[in-house]
């Protein structure tokens, strides 16, 4: 694969997704161990997290990279 054949939006989607994998899982740890949720609840409040944050994200790196 060659990375400097990618455009500014494919970067931001990969990136974005990256990201917003990472901050879901932890905040699925953080609400289960840290806060002691149930865990199919904290598992919810994670994938809502990730949900949320890609688009925002994408569109914060698709202006960084361009």
């Amino acid at each position: 694969m060659d990375l400097n054949s990618w455009t500014p939006d494919d970067n931001a989607r990969r990136f974005a997704t990256l990201i917003a994998t990472a901050l879901g899982t932890f905040t699925f740890i953080a609400l289960w161990l840290g806060l002691g949720w149930n865990g199919l609840l904290a598992l919810g409040g994670g994938i809502l997290t990730g949900v949320v944050l890609q688009p925002l994200l994408r569109v914060l790196l698709r202006t960084l990279f361009r």
